[in-house]
Order: C-alpha cells, then structure tokens, then sequence
C-alpha cells in the first residue's frame, strides 16, 4: 500500500509505518520515529551485532523492509560517510543492478587509483545483503528512490543521492534516520571528489 514502509529491526520485529521518513509532507519522519522508538524500547534487551566506529553497538539498527531492488536499481553518488582513518579510496559511485532472485549486482568506484570492483550482494533478509564478506542494510530511502542510507552492522555508513547534491530536507532526514539507527552525526563527512 502506497504511504506505507516497512522496517525490520536487528531484534528480528518488524514495523509498519503511515508515511515515509522524510521532512514535510504528512508527517511520516515523526511518525516513523516514534513507532521505531517504540520497537527499540521493546526490543533493548536484544543483543545487537558488535560495532566500532561512529555507531553506537548499544543502538539497535533497523532496515528497510520493504524496499524494491528494482526501484532501486541503477546509478547512485556518495554524497556522505563515515570515513575510517587512514581510508584514501574515495567511492564516488555505486551502481545497484536488481537480479530475479532479489539479489543485487553491485558496481563500486573505481577509486582514484584502480578499477571499479564488482559482485554479488546476496539477499539475506529484508533490506539486508551480504557482499565482500560482511552485510549492508539499506536503512533508509526515500519515497521516490532519490537518496538512501546504507549501514553496516560494522559501525560504517554512506548517504548516497541519485545526483551530487542533498537538498536540506532530504539531508535532516538523513540526519535524523543515521541518529536514530545511533551513528554520532558529527562525524558524517561530505564525500570527497576526485
């Protein structure tokens, strides 16, 4: 149903939310996070998978579960990350091809001195993909596919924007979806450019 998304939780629930997380509109940014605040209230004595970095491992982290690979299929920019110390790669580019499975063909880079890298992110659950041996979770995206969130349970992130820039709306979003799933936003750095 249209105006509906749904969130799955590291505790295994899932949550259904009127609206979409985003600023303006009816509201849906405030109504998402309330319902996932009641989820995370009910599910704190879950354990979450072990982080380091800019995430708080005490904060469990959600996915987007009823995200569409084929919508979502196609080019993005990193517009924003956690960028771990002494990281030279710069990723301006990543480009999602959806497989019947549900799986998704991934093309990152290049960076600035190789080739771009390519493979199979195997769908593990909903929003979740396991690829170069560790997991993504799509934490977030928008009602028209225009900027998504991704996470690792490893603590790392990245914004990524079908064009180079982030409206102010859509980046408060951002803002508020990275805090919620307990990453410091302080440390969120514009991606570098080449």
């Amino acid at each position: 149903m249209r105006g509906l998304k749904t969130f799955a939780t590291d505790a295994g629930h899932k949550l259904v939310v009127k609206g979409s997380p985003r600023i303006g509109g009816t509201g849906g940014a405030r109504q998402a996070f309330v319902a996932l605040a009641s989820v995370a209230a009910l599910s704190g004595c879950m354990s979450t998978p072990l982080a380091t970095g800019p995430r708080d491992p005490e904060v469990s982290m959600s996915s987007i579960a009823a995200l569409d690979p084929v919508t979502f299929s196609g080019r993005w920019y990193e517009v924003a990350a956690f960028v771990p110390e002494g990281k030279s790669c710069v990723i301006g580019a990543v480009t999602f091809t959806a497989q019947k499975s549900g799986d998704l063909m991934v093309t990152e880079g290049p960076c600035a001195d190789g080739q771009p890298t390519r493979g199979l992110a195997r769908k593990v659950g909903p929003g979740r993909y396991a690829f170069k041996g560790g997991e993504f979770w799509v934490l977030w995206v928008d009602a028209e596919y225009h900027t998504a969130v991704i996470g690792y349970p490893s603590g790392q992130a990245h914004v990524l924007s079908r064009d180079l820039t982030l409206p102010p709306d859509r980046k408060q979003a951002v803002e508020g979806i990275l805090d919620w799933n307990g990453y410091d936003t302080s440390l969120l750095r514009p991606a570098r450019r080449k």
